[in-house]
Protein backbone atom coordinates (compact mmCIF):
# COMPACT_ATOMS: atom_id res chain seq x y z
CA UNK A 1 0.00 0.00 0.00
CA UNK A 2 2.88 2.32 0.75
CA UNK A 3 4.26 1.82 -2.76
CA UNK A 4 0.87 2.62 -4.26
CA UNK A 5 0.62 5.81 -2.21
CA UNK A 6 4.07 6.94 -3.32
CA UNK A 7 3.15 6.24 -6.94
CA UNK A 8 -0.05 8.27 -6.66
CA UNK A 9 1.84 11.17 -5.13
CA UNK A 10 4.41 10.97 -7.90
CA UNK A 11 1.66 11.17 -10.52
CA UNK A 12 0.16 14.18 -8.76
CA UNK A 13 3.57 15.88 -8.56
CA UNK A 14 4.11 15.24 -12.27
CA UNK A 15 0.81 16.92 -13.01
CA UNK A 16 1.81 19.98 -10.99
CA UNK A 17 5.13 20.18 -12.83
CA UNK A 18 3.32 19.90 -16.12
CA UNK A 19 1.04 22.76 -15.21
CA UNK A 20 3.84 25.01 -14.02
CA UNK A 21 6.46 24.37 -16.65
CA UNK A 22 5.61 22.13 -19.56
CA UNK A 23 2.30 23.59 -20.74
CA UNK A 24 2.50 26.22 -23.43
CA UNK A 25 -0.13 28.95 -23.74
CA UNK A 26 -2.07 28.88 -26.97
CA UNK A 27 -1.66 31.83 -29.36
CA UNK A 28 -4.98 33.41 -30.35
CA UNK A 29 -5.50 35.75 -33.31
CA UNK A 30 -8.67 37.84 -33.44
CA UNK A 31 -9.20 40.56 -36.04
CA UNK A 32 -5.52 40.32 -36.96
CA UNK A 33 -4.27 40.80 -33.37
CA UNK A 34 -2.30 37.94 -31.79
CA UNK A 35 -2.12 37.34 -28.03
CA UNK A 36 -1.77 34.38 -25.66
CA UNK A 37 -4.49 32.40 -23.94
CA UNK A 38 -2.37 32.80 -20.81
CA UNK A 39 -0.23 35.67 -19.61
CA UNK A 40 -0.15 38.64 -21.95
CA UNK A 41 1.47 42.05 -21.65
CA UNK A 42 0.00 44.81 -23.80
CA UNK A 43 2.22 47.86 -24.31
CA UNK A 44 0.73 51.09 -25.62
CA UNK A 45 1.25 54.82 -26.05
CA UNK A 46 -1.43 57.12 -24.61
CA UNK A 47 -2.51 60.75 -24.91
CA UNK A 48 -4.83 62.20 -22.26
CA UNK A 49 -6.28 65.22 -20.54
CA UNK A 50 -9.29 66.67 -18.76
CA UNK A 51 -12.33 66.02 -20.97
CA UNK A 52 -14.28 69.29 -20.54
CA UNK A 53 -11.20 71.28 -21.58
CA UNK A 54 -11.01 69.36 -24.85
CA UNK A 55 -8.17 67.25 -23.36
CA UNK A 56 -5.85 70.30 -23.41
CA UNK A 57 -5.65 70.74 -19.63
CA UNK A 58 -4.45 68.26 -16.98
CA UNK A 59 -6.51 66.97 -14.04
CA UNK A 60 -6.20 69.44 -11.16
CA UNK A 61 -9.39 69.16 -9.07
CA UNK A 62 -12.03 66.79 -7.75
CA UNK A 63 -14.90 65.96 -10.10
CA UNK A 64 -12.92 66.39 -13.31
CA UNK A 65 -13.03 63.63 -15.94
CA UNK A 66 -9.89 61.99 -17.30
CA UNK A 67 -10.04 60.76 -20.88
CA UNK A 68 -7.94 60.23 -23.95
CA UNK A 69 -6.77 57.89 -26.68
CA UNK A 70 -3.87 55.62 -27.54
CA UNK A 71 -2.40 52.91 -29.70
CA UNK A 72 -1.04 49.47 -28.82
CA UNK A 73 2.60 49.21 -29.90
CA UNK A 74 3.22 45.57 -29.01
CA UNK A 75 1.84 42.48 -27.29
CA UNK A 76 4.23 40.16 -25.44
CA UNK A 77 3.88 36.60 -24.15
CA UNK A 78 4.62 35.51 -20.57
CA UNK A 79 8.33 35.22 -21.41
CA UNK A 80 8.51 38.81 -22.64
CA UNK A 81 8.75 37.84 -26.31
CA UNK A 82 6.86 40.10 -28.69
CA UNK A 83 4.19 38.08 -30.50
CA UNK A 84 2.40 40.99 -32.19
CA UNK A 85 3.46 44.50 -33.19
CA UNK A 86 1.40 47.34 -34.57
CA UNK A 87 1.04 46.77 -38.31
CA UNK A 88 1.31 42.97 -38.17
CA UNK A 89 -1.37 41.32 -40.34
CA UNK A 90 -2.10 44.77 -41.73
CA UNK A 91 -3.71 45.71 -38.42
CA UNK A 92 -3.50 48.44 -35.81
CA UNK A 93 -5.07 48.28 -32.35
CA UNK A 94 -6.19 51.59 -30.86
CA UNK A 95 -8.19 52.60 -27.80
CA UNK A 96 -10.27 55.45 -26.43
CA UNK A 97 -11.04 55.98 -22.74
CA UNK A 98 -13.02 58.28 -20.47
CA UNK A 99 -15.29 58.40 -17.47
CA UNK A 100 -12.48 58.30 -14.89
CA UNK A 101 -13.71 60.85 -12.29
CA UNK A 102 -11.07 62.44 -10.07
CA UNK A 103 -11.10 62.65 -6.30
CA UNK A 104 -9.48 65.63 -4.60
CA UNK A 105 -5.68 65.63 -5.04
CA UNK A 106 -3.76 64.97 -1.82
CA UNK A 107 -0.16 65.31 -0.68
CA UNK A 108 2.79 67.14 -2.14
CA UNK A 109 5.72 65.31 -3.73
CA UNK A 110 4.12 62.93 -4.58
CA UNK A 111 0.68 64.35 -5.31
CA UNK A 112 -1.88 61.57 -5.26
CA UNK A 113 -5.10 61.49 -7.30
CA UNK A 114 -7.57 58.62 -7.18
CA UNK A 115 -10.29 58.01 -9.77
CA UNK A 116 -13.57 56.12 -9.89
CA UNK A 117 -15.47 54.76 -12.89
CA UNK A 118 -13.79 54.48 -16.25
CA UNK A 119 -14.52 53.03 -19.69
CA UNK A 120 -11.89 51.78 -22.17
CA UNK A 121 -12.82 50.59 -25.66
CA UNK A 122 -10.35 49.03 -28.14
CA UNK A 123 -10.71 48.98 -31.92
CA UNK A 124 -8.86 47.23 -34.73
CA UNK A 125 -8.13 49.10 -37.92
CA UNK A 126 -7.54 47.65 -41.39
CA UNK A 127 -6.92 49.39 -44.69
CA UNK A 128 -8.54 52.81 -44.59
CA UNK A 129 -9.11 52.60 -40.83
CA UNK A 130 -5.45 51.76 -40.14
CA UNK A 131 -4.85 55.46 -39.74
CA UNK A 132 -4.25 56.42 -36.12
CA UNK A 133 -2.49 59.74 -35.74
CA UNK A 134 -2.25 62.32 -32.98
CA UNK A 135 -1.32 65.58 -34.75
CA UNK A 136 -4.30 67.18 -33.00
CA UNK A 137 -7.04 66.17 -30.59
CA UNK A 138 -9.85 65.96 -33.14
CA UNK A 139 -7.89 63.69 -35.49
CA UNK A 140 -6.72 61.48 -32.64
CA UNK A 141 -10.24 61.01 -31.23
CA UNK A 142 -11.57 60.08 -34.67
CA UNK A 143 -8.81 57.71 -35.76
CA UNK A 144 -8.64 55.96 -32.38
CA UNK A 145 -12.26 54.77 -32.59
CA UNK A 146 -13.16 54.40 -36.27
CA UNK A 147 -12.25 50.70 -36.51
CA UNK A 148 -13.88 47.38 -35.62
CA UNK A 149 -14.79 46.88 -31.92
CA UNK A 150 -12.18 44.60 -30.33
CA UNK A 151 -12.43 44.83 -26.52
CA UNK A 152 -14.78 46.59 -24.09
CA UNK A 153 -13.56 47.29 -20.54
CA UNK A 154 -14.64 49.18 -17.42
CA UNK A 155 -12.68 50.17 -14.33
CA UNK A 156 -12.42 47.52 -11.59
CA UNK A 157 -12.28 48.10 -7.85
CA UNK A 158 -8.84 48.61 -6.27
CA UNK A 159 -10.31 48.16 -2.78
CA UNK A 160 -9.56 51.81 -1.92
CA UNK A 161 -12.65 53.93 -1.20
CA UNK A 162 -13.34 57.09 -3.25
CA UNK A 163 -15.43 59.41 -0.98
CA UNK A 164 -16.62 61.76 -3.73
CA UNK A 165 -18.03 58.92 -5.82
CA UNK A 166 -19.15 56.85 -2.82
CA UNK A 167 -17.67 53.70 -4.37
CA UNK A 168 -14.25 52.06 -4.53
CA UNK A 169 -11.62 53.70 -6.71
CA UNK A 170 -10.61 52.06 -9.98
CA UNK A 171 -7.40 53.99 -10.70
CA UNK A 172 -4.74 55.39 -8.38
CA UNK A 173 -2.18 57.84 -9.72
CA UNK A 174 0.70 59.85 -8.33
CA UNK A 175 2.58 62.86 -9.69
CA UNK A 176 6.12 62.05 -8.61
CA UNK A 177 7.78 65.25 -9.79
CA UNK A 178 6.61 68.64 -11.00
CA UNK A 179 3.13 70.04 -10.38
CA UNK A 180 -0.39 69.14 -11.45
CA UNK A 181 -0.16 71.84 -14.11
CA UNK A 182 3.27 70.71 -15.32
CA UNK A 183 3.94 67.03 -14.62
CA UNK A 184 7.57 65.97 -14.64
CA UNK A 185 6.75 62.31 -14.08
CA UNK A 186 3.76 60.36 -12.88
CA UNK A 187 2.53 56.79 -12.50
CA UNK A 188 -0.87 55.11 -12.31
CA UNK A 189 -2.21 51.68 -11.35
CA UNK A 190 -5.64 50.05 -11.44
CA UNK A 191 -7.80 47.19 -12.70
CA UNK A 192 -10.01 46.69 -15.74
CA UNK A 193 -12.84 44.22 -16.32
CA UNK A 194 -14.50 43.04 -19.52
CA UNK A 195 -18.02 44.39 -19.90
CA UNK A 196 -20.92 43.81 -22.29
CA UNK A 197 -20.29 45.13 -25.78
CA UNK A 198 -19.54 44.24 -29.38
CA UNK A 199 -15.81 43.59 -28.89
CA UNK A 200 -14.71 40.48 -30.77
CA UNK A 201 -12.13 39.60 -28.09
CA UNK A 202 -14.35 40.13 -25.03
CA UNK A 203 -14.85 36.43 -24.31
CA UNK A 204 -11.13 35.67 -24.69
CA UNK A 205 -10.12 38.33 -22.14
CA UNK A 206 -12.96 37.68 -19.67
CA UNK A 207 -10.92 35.35 -17.43
CA UNK A 208 -11.46 36.83 -13.91
CA UNK A 209 -7.96 35.50 -13.20
CA UNK A 210 -6.47 38.38 -11.20
CA UNK A 211 -7.01 39.09 -7.48
CA UNK A 212 -10.55 40.30 -6.90
CA UNK A 213 -11.73 38.52 -10.03
CA UNK A 214 -10.40 41.23 -12.36
CA UNK A 215 -9.40 40.62 -15.98
CA UNK A 216 -6.51 43.05 -16.50
CA UNK A 217 -4.08 44.99 -14.32
CA UNK A 218 -3.28 48.48 -15.59
CA UNK A 219 -0.10 50.45 -15.05
CA UNK A 220 0.99 53.68 -16.71
CA UNK A 221 3.63 56.36 -16.70
CA UNK A 222 3.00 59.90 -17.93
CA UNK A 223 4.28 63.47 -18.07
CA UNK A 224 3.47 66.88 -19.53
CA UNK A 225 6.90 67.51 -21.01
CA UNK A 226 6.56 65.08 -23.92
CA UNK A 227 2.86 65.78 -24.57
CA UNK A 228 1.92 66.52 -28.15
CA UNK A 229 -1.06 66.84 -30.45
CA UNK A 230 -2.73 69.32 -28.11
CA UNK A 231 -3.21 66.76 -25.32
CA UNK A 232 -2.15 67.87 -21.84
CA UNK A 233 -0.33 64.65 -20.97
CA UNK A 234 1.19 61.69 -22.80
CA UNK A 235 2.89 58.51 -21.72
CA UNK A 236 2.89 54.73 -21.84
CA UNK A 237 0.38 52.07 -20.83
CA UNK A 238 0.79 48.42 -19.86
CA UNK A 239 -2.06 45.94 -19.44
CA UNK A 240 -1.20 42.59 -17.84
CA UNK A 241 -3.36 39.48 -17.74
CA UNK A 242 -2.60 36.49 -15.53
CA UNK A 243 -1.38 33.12 -16.72
CA UNK A 244 -4.29 30.68 -17.05
CA UNK A 245 -3.55 26.92 -16.91
CA UNK A 246 -4.39 25.10 -20.11
CA UNK A 247 -7.45 22.77 -19.83
CA UNK A 248 -5.23 19.73 -20.54
CA UNK A 249 -2.96 20.47 -17.58
CA UNK A 250 -5.93 21.02 -15.29
CA UNK A 251 -7.27 17.62 -16.34
CA UNK A 252 -3.87 16.01 -15.76
CA UNK A 253 -3.65 17.50 -12.31
CA UNK A 254 -7.15 16.20 -11.59
CA UNK A 255 -6.13 12.68 -12.60
CA UNK A 256 -3.12 12.82 -10.30
CA UNK A 257 -5.21 13.97 -7.36
CA UNK A 258 -7.82 11.30 -8.07
CA UNK A 259 -5.09 8.64 -8.08
CA UNK A 260 -3.76 9.92 -4.76
CA UNK A 261 -7.24 9.89 -3.29
CA UNK A 262 -7.97 6.35 -4.50
CA UNK A 263 -4.71 5.06 -3.03
CA UNK A 264 -5.48 6.75 0.29
CA UNK A 265 -8.92 5.14 0.42
CA UNK A 266 -7.44 1.67 -0.29
CA UNK A 267 -4.86 2.14 2.46
CA UNK A 268 -7.53 3.08 5.01
CA UNK A 269 -9.68 0.09 3.95
CA UNK A 270 -6.74 -2.25 4.48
Amino acid sequence: MCKLSKMALAISAAAVLSMSGMAQATPITINGVTFESGATLVIGTLFEGEVSSGYTAPITAAGQELGGVGIVDAIKDKNGVTIWSSGDNGTELTFRFGGFIAEAPTGAGPININFSGGIVDFFTGFGATKDFAAPNVATALLTASNGTPFLNLVGGSTGVFCPLAGVNCTLQSSVLSGTLQSIGSGVGNGFLDVTAGPGAANAAFDTNSLPGGHDLALSSSFDSLSANGGFAVSGSLALKRADIPEPSTIALLGLGLLAAGASSRRRRAA
